[in-house]
């Protein structure tokens, strides 16, 4: 990992150049830097990882429409292939071509990023920049709460209370959950689990969690959980 001074990128007919106002660090990153080749496949290196990031158009090539310099923008990092059977059956999600910004070509842990016109997309000028930055791990979190399938009046459980499973909380209050459960070993993330939204913030290292359940709650279990640690331990 390194400091380094870049030329400015140049931007194409399609291409908008974006100035960087905040970008997230994703987990994804982390596995990146770990370990590059087994986290990504036919990733090239050198490369300028971040992809959840918000910033101005400051160019754009003489092609684009959508946006125009001065925007403020929140960049989709994921391009689909669109000509996959999964892309076709609706799931691009699965795209068998599937690239990124801030995996396999340059992104936006850098001072400018130049992405492809239909990966940008244009901010309410009331929406700041660090919530634009939020909107592709809020996307994310939308739809696993889809494929959760939360019913009203529900009790969701939320395994672990780090920036996504916090986004849960929230997600599963909106969905109609009648009580949210937060399970988190960290007593910070509870306190914050508590006024966005969880009933209960328990702490998994003090006693089982279903043995607090039972203990505080009366109940076997959840109607819904969803786990937001991205550790196989978790699921035990």
């Amino acid at each position: 990992l390194e400091i380094m001074d870049c030329e400015m990128p140049s931007v194409s007919d399609t291409d908008v150049l974006v100035e960087v106002a905040h970008v997230g660090i994703c987990g994804s990153d982390m596995h990146i830097f770990e370990d590059p080749h087994y986290a990504v496949k036919d990733i090239k290196l050198p490369v300028v990882l971040g992809h959840e990031y918000a910033g101005v158009v400051v160019e754009t090539g003489r092609g684009v429409t959508t946006v125009r310099t001065g925007d403020h923008v929140t960049v989709d990092p994921n391009i689909y292939c669109g000509t996959c059977p999964y892309c076709k059956a609706g799931k691009k999600q699965l795209c068998s071509n599937l690239v990124a910004v801030g995996v396999n070509f340059d992104g936006g842990f850098a001072q400018y990023s130049v992405v492809p016109e239909g990966q940008v997309y244009r901010l309410n000028p009331e929406v700041s920049f660090a919530e634009g930055a939020m909107a592709e791990p809020l996307a994310c979190c939308i739809h696993g709460v889809e494929l959760a399938g939360i019913e009203l009046g529900d009790t969701v459980c939320v395994i672990g209370g780090g920036a996504i499973g916090l986004l849960m909380v929230q997600l599963a209050r909106l969905k109609g959950a009648a009580r949210v459960i937060l399970s988190e070993p960290v007593e910070n993330r509870r306190r914050i689990g508590l006024t966005l939204g969880a009933d209960y913030a328990f702490n998994p290292l003090e006693k089982p969690l279903d043995v607090q359940l039972r203990d505080t709650l009366g109940i076997a279990g959840a109607q819904v959980v969803i786990e937001c640690v991205g550790k196989t331990f978790a699921t035990q």
